[in-house]
Protein backbone atom coordinates (compact mmCIF):
# COMPACT_ATOMS: atom_id res chain seq x y z
CA UNK A 1 0.00 0.00 0.00
CA UNK A 2 2.89 2.26 1.22
CA UNK A 3 4.37 1.62 -2.55
CA UNK A 4 1.03 2.05 -4.61
CA UNK A 5 0.93 5.88 -2.41
CA UNK A 6 4.87 6.06 -3.13
CA UNK A 7 4.28 5.58 -6.88
CA UNK A 8 0.82 7.76 -7.10
CA UNK A 9 3.16 10.71 -5.54
CA UNK A 10 5.58 10.69 -7.17
CA UNK A 11 3.11 10.90 -10.63
CA UNK A 12 1.41 13.68 -9.33
CA UNK A 13 4.44 15.44 -8.40
CA UNK A 14 6.15 14.86 -11.75
CA UNK A 15 3.18 16.60 -13.59
CA UNK A 16 3.04 19.02 -11.20
CA UNK A 17 6.49 19.87 -12.29
CA UNK A 18 5.03 20.52 -16.09
CA UNK A 19 2.25 22.42 -15.08
CA UNK A 20 4.34 24.72 -12.93
CA UNK A 21 7.43 25.21 -15.63
CA UNK A 22 6.91 28.68 -15.70
CA UNK A 23 6.56 29.59 -12.33
CA UNK A 24 9.48 26.96 -11.00
CA UNK A 25 12.08 29.43 -12.92
CA UNK A 26 11.31 32.20 -9.94
CA UNK A 27 12.60 29.31 -7.56
CA UNK A 28 16.15 28.59 -8.98
CA UNK A 29 19.10 28.67 -6.93
CA UNK A 30 19.70 32.15 -5.88
CA UNK A 31 21.79 34.27 -6.92
CA UNK A 32 24.41 37.07 -5.21
CA UNK A 33 22.53 39.95 -7.66
CA UNK A 34 19.42 39.12 -5.56
CA UNK A 35 20.78 40.52 -2.47
CA UNK A 36 22.44 43.94 -1.10
CA UNK A 37 26.04 43.08 -0.04
CA UNK A 38 27.65 46.78 0.80
CA UNK A 39 27.18 47.71 4.07
CA UNK A 40 29.13 50.68 6.54
CA UNK A 41 29.54 50.83 9.98
CA UNK A 42 30.39 52.95 12.82
CA UNK A 43 31.98 52.35 16.37
CA UNK A 44 32.08 54.09 19.34
CA UNK A 45 33.30 53.11 23.27
CA UNK A 46 36.26 52.93 25.59
CA UNK A 47 39.65 51.11 25.28
CA UNK A 48 41.22 49.44 28.29
CA UNK A 49 45.63 49.67 28.11
CA UNK A 50 47.29 45.94 28.52
CA UNK A 51 50.79 46.98 28.32
CA UNK A 52 54.11 47.31 31.44
CA UNK A 53 51.99 50.27 32.48
CA UNK A 54 48.67 49.59 34.21
CA UNK A 55 49.31 48.46 37.24
CA UNK A 56 46.86 49.41 39.69
CA UNK A 57 48.28 52.10 42.13
CA UNK A 58 47.09 54.21 45.14
CA UNK A 59 45.27 56.75 43.07
CA UNK A 60 44.52 54.21 40.49
CA UNK A 61 43.02 50.58 42.37
CA UNK A 62 40.58 49.46 40.08
CA UNK A 63 40.90 47.73 37.00
CA UNK A 64 37.52 49.54 35.29
CA UNK A 65 39.88 52.78 35.89
CA UNK A 66 42.04 51.45 33.31
CA UNK A 67 38.91 51.29 30.86
CA UNK A 68 38.82 54.97 30.01
CA UNK A 69 39.75 56.80 27.06
CA UNK A 70 37.31 56.88 24.04
CA UNK A 71 37.59 54.92 21.07
CA UNK A 72 35.30 55.35 17.60
CA UNK A 73 36.01 53.49 14.71
CA UNK A 74 34.56 53.18 10.84
CA UNK A 75 34.03 50.25 8.99
CA UNK A 76 32.89 49.17 5.21
CA UNK A 77 32.16 45.51 4.18
CA UNK A 78 31.33 43.27 1.78
CA UNK A 79 29.32 40.35 2.26
CA UNK A 80 31.04 37.38 0.40
CA UNK A 81 27.94 34.91 1.64
CA UNK A 82 25.16 34.32 4.10
CA UNK A 83 27.49 34.22 6.98
CA UNK A 84 31.35 35.36 5.90
CA UNK A 85 31.94 39.20 5.03
CA UNK A 86 35.17 40.88 4.44
CA UNK A 87 35.35 44.49 6.18
CA UNK A 88 38.31 47.00 6.43
CA UNK A 89 38.27 49.03 9.43
CA UNK A 90 39.78 52.19 11.17
CA UNK A 91 39.96 53.30 14.69
CA UNK A 92 41.10 56.50 16.50
CA UNK A 93 42.04 56.30 20.16
CA UNK A 94 44.32 57.89 23.22
CA UNK A 95 46.41 54.96 25.12
CA UNK A 96 47.31 55.88 28.23
CA UNK A 97 48.61 54.46 31.48
CA UNK A 98 51.30 54.95 34.59
CA UNK A 99 53.12 52.81 36.99
CA UNK A 100 55.33 53.36 40.17
CA UNK A 101 58.82 52.89 40.94
CA UNK A 102 59.19 51.99 37.15
CA UNK A 103 62.83 50.79 36.10
CA UNK A 104 63.32 51.83 32.50
CA UNK A 105 65.91 52.82 29.86
CA UNK A 106 65.82 56.81 30.30
CA UNK A 107 68.03 58.11 26.85
CA UNK A 108 69.37 61.55 28.68
CA UNK A 109 70.70 63.88 26.24
CA UNK A 110 73.67 64.87 29.00
CA UNK A 111 75.06 61.27 30.43
CA UNK A 112 73.74 59.32 28.15
CA UNK A 113 71.63 56.35 28.05
CA UNK A 114 71.04 54.99 31.66
CA UNK A 115 68.65 53.27 33.39
CA UNK A 116 66.38 54.62 36.16
CA UNK A 117 63.74 53.79 38.55
CA UNK A 118 60.76 56.41 38.67
CA UNK A 119 56.76 57.03 38.88
CA UNK A 120 55.95 57.71 35.21
CA UNK A 121 52.93 57.42 32.73
CA UNK A 122 52.70 57.64 29.18
CA UNK A 123 49.80 58.40 26.75
CA UNK A 124 49.75 57.98 22.90
CA UNK A 125 47.15 58.85 19.92
CA UNK A 126 46.89 55.55 18.07
CA UNK A 127 45.76 55.25 14.32
CA UNK A 128 45.08 51.71 13.34
CA UNK A 129 43.45 49.91 10.12
CA UNK A 130 42.97 46.38 9.17
CA UNK A 131 41.22 44.03 7.07
CA UNK A 132 39.54 41.16 8.13
CA UNK A 133 36.86 38.34 7.75
CA UNK A 134 33.62 38.29 9.78
CA UNK A 135 31.89 34.88 10.44
CA UNK A 136 28.14 34.85 11.82
CA UNK A 137 27.82 32.31 13.71
CA UNK A 138 24.54 30.96 13.88
CA UNK A 139 23.10 32.01 10.33
CA UNK A 140 22.37 28.93 9.18
CA UNK A 141 19.46 27.52 11.49
CA UNK A 142 17.08 24.48 10.96
CA UNK A 143 14.58 25.79 13.45
CA UNK A 144 13.20 29.27 12.47
CA UNK A 145 14.06 31.25 9.15
CA UNK A 146 15.51 34.53 9.47
CA UNK A 147 17.00 35.33 12.82
CA UNK A 148 17.17 38.85 13.88
CA UNK A 149 19.90 38.34 15.94
CA UNK A 150 23.39 37.33 15.27
CA UNK A 151 26.51 36.32 17.18
CA UNK A 152 29.56 36.57 15.14
CA UNK A 153 33.43 36.60 15.46
CA UNK A 154 36.01 38.27 13.32
CA UNK A 155 39.70 38.27 12.95
CA UNK A 156 42.03 40.62 11.03
CA UNK A 157 45.58 41.52 10.06
CA UNK A 158 46.82 44.98 10.03
CA UNK A 159 49.21 48.31 11.18
CA UNK A 160 48.68 50.78 13.55
CA UNK A 161 50.62 54.41 14.23
CA UNK A 162 51.56 55.66 17.53
CA UNK A 163 53.58 59.10 19.42
CA UNK A 164 54.56 57.60 22.52
CA UNK A 165 54.70 60.29 25.43
CA UNK A 166 56.76 59.44 28.79
CA UNK A 167 56.26 61.83 31.96
CA UNK A 168 57.59 61.32 35.14
CA UNK A 169 54.26 61.49 37.97
CA UNK A 170 56.19 63.31 40.21
CA UNK A 171 58.17 66.64 38.25
CA UNK A 172 56.32 66.54 34.77
CA UNK A 173 59.58 65.83 33.49
CA UNK A 174 59.50 64.28 30.10
CA UNK A 175 61.65 61.09 29.51
CA UNK A 176 60.34 59.91 25.79
CA UNK A 177 58.31 62.00 23.15
CA UNK A 178 58.31 59.95 19.55
CA UNK A 179 56.65 61.58 16.69
CA UNK A 180 55.77 58.70 15.01
CA UNK A 181 55.96 55.08 15.00
CA UNK A 182 54.35 52.34 12.87
CA UNK A 183 53.89 48.61 13.84
CA UNK A 184 51.61 45.32 12.69
CA UNK A 185 48.70 44.33 15.22
CA UNK A 186 45.91 41.56 14.74
CA UNK A 187 42.56 42.25 15.79
CA UNK A 188 40.38 39.87 17.19
CA UNK A 189 36.82 40.69 18.16
CA UNK A 190 33.32 39.24 19.30
CA UNK A 191 29.77 40.52 19.24
CA UNK A 192 25.80 40.47 18.54
CA UNK A 193 23.73 42.34 16.90
CA UNK A 194 19.84 43.36 16.64
CA UNK A 195 18.45 44.23 12.76
CA UNK A 196 16.36 46.97 12.41
CA UNK A 197 14.90 46.72 8.86
CA UNK A 198 18.90 47.81 6.91
CA UNK A 199 20.47 49.05 10.23
CA UNK A 200 21.76 46.36 13.03
CA UNK A 201 22.73 47.84 16.15
CA UNK A 202 25.03 45.40 18.52
CA UNK A 203 27.65 45.03 21.15
CA UNK A 204 31.26 44.62 20.24
CA UNK A 205 34.90 43.16 21.85
CA UNK A 206 38.12 43.27 20.52
CA UNK A 207 41.29 42.18 21.56
CA UNK A 208 43.95 43.81 19.38
CA UNK A 209 47.37 42.14 19.28
CA UNK A 210 50.25 43.87 18.95
CA UNK A 211 53.62 42.61 17.27
CA UNK A 212 55.32 45.29 19.82
CA UNK A 213 56.31 45.78 23.53
CA UNK A 214 57.18 49.76 22.82
CA UNK A 215 53.31 51.40 22.69
CA UNK A 216 54.71 52.14 26.40
CA UNK A 217 58.24 52.44 25.72
CA UNK A 218 58.52 50.45 28.99
CA UNK A 219 60.25 46.60 28.41
CA UNK A 220 59.36 44.76 31.63
CA UNK A 221 59.45 41.16 30.91
CA UNK A 222 56.12 41.49 32.46
CA UNK A 223 54.65 41.65 29.09
CA UNK A 224 56.47 40.66 26.06
CA UNK A 225 53.40 42.65 23.57
CA UNK A 226 51.69 46.22 24.72
CA UNK A 227 48.02 45.28 23.85
CA UNK A 228 45.19 47.20 23.96
CA UNK A 229 40.96 46.15 23.94
CA UNK A 230 37.56 48.04 22.64
CA UNK A 231 34.72 47.89 24.15
CA UNK A 232 32.28 49.19 21.59
CA UNK A 233 28.92 50.25 20.59
CA UNK A 234 28.09 49.20 16.63
CA UNK A 235 25.28 50.58 14.72
CA UNK A 236 25.79 49.50 10.68
CA UNK A 237 23.51 50.44 7.24
CA UNK A 238 23.10 48.26 4.44
CA UNK A 239 22.95 49.93 1.27
CA UNK A 240 21.24 49.08 -1.85
CA UNK A 241 18.00 48.58 -3.65
CA UNK A 242 17.22 44.76 -3.20
CA UNK A 243 14.30 43.44 -0.92
CA UNK A 244 16.96 41.29 1.08
CA UNK A 245 20.21 41.51 2.68
CA UNK A 246 22.56 38.72 2.09
CA UNK A 247 24.04 38.89 6.01
CA UNK A 248 20.35 38.45 7.58
CA UNK A 249 19.12 35.94 4.95
CA UNK A 250 19.20 32.20 6.37
CA UNK A 251 20.76 30.15 3.91
CA UNK A 252 18.23 27.43 4.62
CA UNK A 253 15.14 30.57 3.43
CA UNK A 254 15.96 28.47 0.24
CA UNK A 255 15.07 24.97 1.18
CA UNK A 256 12.15 26.27 3.41
CA UNK A 257 10.78 28.07 0.31
CA UNK A 258 11.52 24.84 -1.77
CA UNK A 259 9.44 22.53 0.91
CA UNK A 260 6.86 25.29 0.60
CA UNK A 261 6.54 25.65 -2.79
CA UNK A 262 6.13 21.78 -2.78
CA UNK A 263 3.58 21.80 -0.09
CA UNK A 264 1.57 23.99 -1.73
CA UNK A 265 1.74 22.38 -5.42
CA UNK A 266 1.07 19.19 -3.54
CA UNK A 267 -2.15 21.15 -2.01
CA UNK A 268 -3.38 22.40 -4.80
CA UNK A 269 -3.05 18.81 -6.65
CA UNK A 270 -4.74 17.25 -3.57
CA UNK A 271 -6.96 20.26 -2.53
CA UNK A 272 -10.41 20.76 -3.58
CA UNK A 273 -11.88 23.78 -1.51
CA UNK A 274 -15.67 23.63 -3.04
CA UNK A 275 -15.86 20.02 -2.69
CA UNK A 276 -16.72 19.53 -6.20
CA UNK A 277 -14.75 16.49 -7.07
CA UNK A 278 -12.57 18.70 -9.26
CA UNK A 279 -8.69 19.44 -7.61
CA UNK A 280 -8.11 22.92 -7.13
CA UNK A 281 -4.72 22.79 -9.72
CA UNK A 282 -7.55 21.94 -12.43
CA UNK A 283 -10.78 23.46 -11.12
CA UNK A 284 -11.45 27.04 -13.06
CA UNK A 285 -14.27 27.60 -10.31
CA UNK A 286 -13.47 26.82 -6.66
CA UNK A 287 -16.29 28.69 -5.97
CA UNK A 288 -19.60 26.21 -6.68
CA UNK A 289 -21.82 25.36 -3.93
CA UNK A 290 -21.73 22.15 -3.03
CA UNK A 291 -23.75 19.49 -4.74
CA UNK A 292 -23.93 21.87 -7.67
CA UNK A 293 -23.66 19.37 -11.27
CA UNK A 294 -20.43 20.59 -12.60
CA UNK A 295 -18.55 20.08 -16.03
CA UNK A 296 -14.73 18.87 -16.18
CA UNK A 297 -13.24 21.70 -15.60
CA UNK A 298 -15.37 22.78 -12.21
CA UNK A 299 -17.26 25.23 -13.89
CA UNK A 300 -21.07 24.85 -12.71
CA UNK A 301 -23.52 23.79 -15.46
CA UNK A 302 -25.02 25.91 -18.04
CA UNK A 303 -27.48 23.25 -20.10
CA UNK A 304 -28.18 26.37 -22.32
CA UNK A 305 -25.56 27.84 -22.13
CA UNK A 306 -27.59 31.54 -21.81
CA UNK A 307 -24.57 32.56 -18.96
CA UNK A 308 -26.63 31.91 -16.21
CA UNK A 309 -25.38 28.02 -14.47
CA UNK A 310 -28.50 25.54 -14.03
CA UNK A 311 -28.15 26.28 -10.71
CA UNK A 312 -29.24 29.98 -10.46
CA UNK A 313 -31.14 29.53 -13.70
CA UNK A 314 -35.11 29.45 -13.43
CA UNK A 315 -35.35 28.02 -16.96
CA UNK A 316 -32.16 25.91 -17.75
CA UNK A 317 -33.09 25.20 -21.05
CA UNK A 318 -33.84 28.36 -22.49
CA UNK A 319 -33.37 28.38 -26.70
CA UNK A 320 -29.50 28.80 -27.40
CA UNK A 321 -28.61 31.80 -28.25
CA UNK A 322 -31.53 33.96 -26.80
CA UNK A 323 -31.88 36.47 -24.24
CA UNK A 324 -32.62 36.58 -21.42
CA UNK A 325 -33.14 37.70 -17.70
CA UNK A 326 -30.82 37.73 -14.71
CA UNK A 327 -32.68 34.92 -13.81
CA UNK A 328 -32.11 33.23 -16.91
CA UNK A 329 -35.51 32.96 -18.27
CA UNK A 330 -35.95 34.31 -22.00
CA UNK A 331 -37.50 37.50 -22.46
CA UNK A 332 -41.11 37.85 -23.92
CA UNK A 333 -41.58 41.39 -24.56
CA UNK A 334 -45.44 41.15 -25.13
CA UNK A 335 -46.25 38.51 -21.94
CA UNK A 336 -47.99 36.02 -24.36
CA UNK A 337 -45.85 33.32 -23.25
CA UNK A 338 -44.30 32.78 -26.73
CA UNK A 339 -40.43 33.80 -25.50
CA UNK A 340 -38.44 36.36 -27.82
CA UNK A 341 -36.71 33.90 -29.58
CA UNK A 342 -39.67 31.85 -31.06
CA UNK A 343 -42.25 34.86 -31.29
CA UNK A 344 -43.39 35.17 -34.91
CA UNK A 345 -45.80 38.32 -33.71
CA UNK A 346 -43.50 39.68 -31.21
CA UNK A 347 -46.13 42.81 -30.28
CA UNK A 348 -49.52 40.60 -29.21
CA UNK A 349 -51.98 42.43 -27.68
CA UNK A 350 -52.31 41.54 -23.88
CA UNK A 351 -55.21 38.49 -23.50
CA UNK A 352 -55.10 37.36 -26.97
CA UNK A 353 -54.40 33.25 -27.30
CA UNK A 354 -51.29 32.48 -29.30
CA UNK A 355 -50.27 29.58 -30.99
CA UNK A 356 -46.93 27.70 -30.61
CA UNK A 357 -45.39 31.05 -32.73
CA UNK A 358 -46.76 33.66 -30.82
CA UNK A 359 -49.80 34.73 -34.20
CA UNK A 360 -52.99 35.51 -32.39
CA UNK A 361 -55.58 32.61 -33.11
CA UNK A 362 -57.72 33.98 -30.83
CA UNK A 363 -58.38 38.21 -30.01
CA UNK A 364 -59.14 39.26 -26.53
CA UNK A 365 -63.02 38.01 -25.70
CA UNK A 366 -63.57 36.40 -28.95
CA UNK A 367 -62.77 32.82 -27.61
CA UNK A 368 -65.92 30.86 -27.46
CA UNK A 369 -67.47 32.78 -30.98
CA UNK A 370 -68.79 30.73 -33.39
CA UNK A 371 -65.85 29.35 -35.43
CA UNK A 372 -63.03 29.93 -33.23
CA UNK A 373 -63.44 27.21 -30.78
CA UNK A 374 -63.73 24.48 -33.45
CA UNK A 375 -60.90 25.47 -35.61
CA UNK A 376 -58.56 26.86 -33.19
CA UNK A 377 -55.07 25.55 -30.80
CA UNK A 378 -53.89 27.80 -28.31
CA UNK A 379 -50.78 27.45 -26.94
CA UNK A 380 -49.80 28.13 -23.02
CA UNK A 381 -46.29 28.17 -21.58
CA UNK A 382 -45.30 24.80 -19.70
CA UNK A 383 -43.92 25.05 -16.16
CA UNK A 384 -41.06 22.93 -14.42
CA UNK A 385 -40.42 21.57 -11.01
CA UNK A 386 -37.56 20.06 -9.35
CA UNK A 387 -36.91 16.45 -8.43
CA UNK A 388 -40.17 14.63 -6.78
CA UNK A 389 -41.23 18.15 -5.73
CA UNK A 390 -45.14 19.99 -6.66
CA UNK A 391 -43.69 23.46 -5.63
CA UNK A 392 -43.81 26.51 -8.03
CA UNK A 393 -40.30 27.40 -8.64
CA UNK A 394 -39.88 31.66 -9.43
CA UNK A 395 -39.79 31.03 -13.01
CA UNK A 396 -43.18 29.64 -13.08
CA UNK A 397 -45.25 32.77 -11.59
CA UNK A 398 -44.35 34.74 -14.59
CA UNK A 399 -45.83 31.55 -16.97
CA UNK A 400 -48.73 31.30 -14.88
CA UNK A 401 -49.33 35.03 -14.88
CA UNK A 402 -49.81 34.60 -18.86
CA UNK A 403 -52.00 32.28 -18.47
CA UNK A 404 -53.68 33.78 -16.07
CA UNK A 405 -54.12 36.61 -18.34
CA UNK A 406 -55.31 34.45 -20.83
CA UNK A 407 -58.43 33.06 -18.92
CA UNK A 408 -58.95 36.68 -17.75
CA UNK A 409 -59.19 38.48 -20.84
CA UNK A 410 -61.24 35.39 -22.74
CA UNK A 411 -64.49 34.70 -19.99
CA UNK A 412 -65.57 32.08 -21.72
CA UNK A 413 -62.44 29.96 -21.91
CA UNK A 414 -61.56 26.70 -20.02
CA UNK A 415 -58.20 24.90 -19.69
CA UNK A 416 -56.75 21.63 -19.15
CA UNK A 417 -54.06 21.52 -16.18
CA UNK A 418 -52.02 18.25 -17.08
CA UNK A 419 -49.22 17.41 -14.38
CA UNK A 420 -46.54 15.26 -15.81
CA UNK A 421 -43.51 13.28 -14.09
CA UNK A 422 -40.37 11.77 -15.28
CA UNK A 423 -39.62 8.18 -15.82
CA UNK A 424 -38.38 7.52 -11.71
CA UNK A 425 -40.49 5.62 -9.40
CA UNK A 426 -43.59 3.57 -9.97
CA UNK A 427 -46.48 4.56 -12.32
CA UNK A 428 -48.66 4.51 -8.95
CA UNK A 429 -46.13 7.08 -7.48
CA UNK A 430 -45.87 9.64 -10.72
CA UNK A 431 -49.72 10.03 -11.05
CA UNK A 432 -50.44 10.94 -7.67
CA UNK A 433 -46.98 13.31 -8.04
CA UNK A 434 -48.44 14.60 -11.52
CA UNK A 435 -51.49 15.69 -10.10
CA UNK A 436 -50.19 17.43 -7.44
CA UNK A 437 -48.41 19.40 -9.60
CA UNK A 438 -51.11 19.93 -11.82
CA UNK A 439 -53.74 20.82 -8.25
CA UNK A 440 -50.34 23.55 -7.08
CA UNK A 441 -51.01 25.77 -10.64
CA UNK A 442 -54.56 25.45 -10.72
CA UNK A 443 -54.46 26.53 -7.07
CA UNK A 444 -52.30 29.23 -8.29
CA UNK A 445 -54.41 30.93 -10.42
CA UNK A 446 -57.45 30.38 -8.32
CA UNK A 447 -56.04 32.37 -5.10
CA UNK A 448 -54.08 34.72 -6.80
CA UNK A 449 -55.70 35.80 -9.97
CA UNK A 450 -59.46 34.68 -8.75
CA UNK A 451 -59.79 32.45 -11.81
CA UNK A 452 -63.23 30.19 -10.72
CA UNK A 453 -61.88 27.01 -10.36
CA UNK A 454 -64.63 25.45 -12.92
CA UNK A 455 -62.79 26.72 -15.66
CA UNK A 456 -59.54 24.75 -14.52
CA UNK A 457 -59.53 20.78 -14.92
CA UNK A 458 -56.45 19.65 -13.08
CA UNK A 459 -55.13 16.29 -14.34
CA UNK A 460 -51.84 13.35 -14.20
CA UNK A 461 -50.17 11.79 -16.81
CA UNK A 462 -47.53 10.49 -14.46
CA UNK A 463 -44.99 9.48 -16.68
CA UNK A 464 -46.76 8.03 -19.72
CA UNK A 465 -46.23 11.32 -21.90
CA UNK A 466 -42.02 11.95 -21.88
CA UNK A 467 -41.32 14.71 -23.82
CA UNK A 468 -38.08 14.80 -24.01
CA UNK A 469 -36.41 11.14 -23.56
CA UNK A 470 -33.13 11.20 -21.76
CA UNK A 471 -33.55 14.51 -19.78
CA UNK A 472 -35.74 14.34 -16.93
CA UNK A 473 -35.97 17.95 -15.75
CA UNK A 474 -37.62 18.82 -19.15
CA UNK A 475 -40.50 16.16 -18.29
CA UNK A 476 -41.26 17.62 -15.08
CA UNK A 477 -43.42 19.81 -15.87
CA UNK A 478 -47.16 20.87 -16.24
CA UNK A 479 -49.04 22.02 -19.83
CA UNK A 480 -51.68 24.12 -20.09
CA UNK A 481 -54.20 22.58 -22.99
CA UNK A 482 -57.55 24.86 -23.94
CA UNK A 483 -60.23 22.29 -23.92
CA UNK A 484 -62.59 21.35 -26.48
Amino acid sequence: MKGKTLLITSFLLAGSQLLFAQESSNYSLPNKKDFDKWSVGLTGGLNWFQGDLNDHTKDNNSILKNIQDPVIGLKLGYQLSHSVQLNIRGNYTNLSGQKEKTTFNYPNPVTGPNRVTRNIKFKSTVLQGSFNVNYTIGNISFLQRNKRVHFYGEIGVGAFQFAPKVTDLDDGTQYVKKSSVVEGIIPVSFGLKYQFKRFDAGLMYTFNKTLTDKVDQVYDSKTETDNWSFFQISLNYTFGKKQAMMEWVNPMEVVYNDLSDMKNRIDVISGDKDKDGVSDLFDKDNSTPEGVKIYGDGTALDSDGDGIPDYKDDDPYSNKGAKVGGNGVELDADGDGVPDSKDMEPNTAKGNLVNFQGVTIAPEGSYGKEGITNNSTGWLPSIFFDVDKSVLKPASLDRLNTVARVLIKNANLKINIIGNCDVDASEQYNEKLGLKRAEAARDHLVKVYGIDASRLTATSLGKKEQLAKGNKRMNRRVDFEVAK
